[in-house]
């Protein structure tokens, strides 16, 4: 920003966000909710008919129905994972998550108390964690698991057959909720399928909360709306954290909500097919530099690229190569040690 200002031409390959806009039918559920007046306060797990579309969506994409008390509808998926955290880690105890992860996964654990366990993977694994890591990670303090497919930042989309390891090692350990974010799970390419946890373990359904949104799949990103479908103890856990922080997320966000849902689904096509395209040229573009290594993304829309061979000399860590980018070149990226 402070290049910005200067006024430098800087080209952000930063922000994890869609830069398409807001499907025409979602603008208009919004400027039609404000002409009736929608801008009170709800119910704090959302209106119900915003509950409602989120339980047939789901069921659609799952397999599995929810009512609208095992529903709560929150300002984004972060904040669904940061109530879940809340509710369901103390104190002493250990939360497992995805390494590389997303940047909040840690600090969403640490800020209820808990410590995080990294689940570590590598790329010559294609960036999914394996089975007989998860069950070497869990100790007698592990209270929560939380999984995450497609990844942000690796862009791995974890099979079946990984998923299926994953639930029988859980089926071992009754006492650990599972945390499955879902956000990015119709953003994938090459014919690839994320499967969520419950649709290959409808058996952890009863500890298992599915965290989702509409900022990624409908490009709703600024208007805050996630989800969280589980359990209906842990809803309502959740929602008293939410009742007594944030309350209800937007009125309007709301009625934007199920009109995304609810209404034409072809925008949501039309944008994946367009940043399949773009994996595809940028992932050329940077197998092209000598010496640069890079992995192809089978959903989100990130790019991990190896960098390692260039860090000798003034280059000592990403950290400073991704400052002399932005310095030298007006080129923002992030540095793969952000994500672990």
């Amino acid at each position: 920003m402070e290049l910005k200002r200067q006024g430098r031409d800087v080209v952000s390959l930063s922000a994890g966000e869609p830069d398409f806009p807001v499907p025409p039918h979602v603008e208009k559920a919004i400027e039609q909710a404000l002409q009736r007046g929608m801008t009170k306060y709800t119910a704090s797990p959302g209106v119900q008919e915003l509950r409602e579309a989120i339980a047939d969506r789901m069921e659609i994409e799952i397999g599995q129905k929810w009512g609208i008390k095992d529903i709560v509808a929150t300002a984004g998926a972060k904040q669904a994972l940061y109530n879940a955290c809340q509710a369901l880690l103390d104190e002493g105890d250990e939360a497992i998550v995805p390494c590389l992860y997303w940047v909040s996964y840690p600090d969403m654990v640490r800020l209820a108390g808990a410590t995080a366990v990294p689940l570590e993977c590598s790329g010559e694994n294609g960036w999914t964690p394996r089975p007989e890591a998860l069950e070497k990670a869990i100790t007698p303090k592990t209270r929560a698991v939380i999984l995450g497919s497609p990844s942000n930042p690796t862009g791995a989309v974890w099979d079946e057959e990984t998923m299926r390891g994953f639930a029988r090692v859980l089926e071992k350990h009754p006492d650990i909720a599972i945390l499955s974010d879902d956000i990015y799970g119709r953003l994938v390419y090459g014919g690839v399928e994320a499967i969520s946890i419950l649709r290959v373990a409808p058996q952890l359904r009863e500890r298992t909360v599915i965290v989702n949104g509409c900022s990624k799949a409908y490009a709703m990103t600024g208007l805050r709306l996630g989800w969280a479908c589980g359990p209906s103890a842990i809803i309502a856990a959740m929602n008293r954290v939410q009742d007594s922080s944030t309350s209800n997320p937007s009125s309007l966000t709301q009625y934007a909500g199920i009109a995304a849902l609810r209404g034409p689904q072809e925008p949501v096509e039309a944008m994946r097919q367009q940043f399949e395209k773009r994996r595809d040229l940028i992932v050329d573009l940077l197998r092209a530099i000598p010496r640069m290594g890079c992995s192809k993304p089978q959903g989100a829309f990130y790019v991990l690229a190896d960098v390692r061979a260039f860090l000798t000399g003034r280059i000592e860590n990403d950290t400073r190569l991704a400052e002399a980018l932005l310095e030298e070149h007006g080129l923002a990226t992030v540095p793969g040690t952000a994500f672990g």
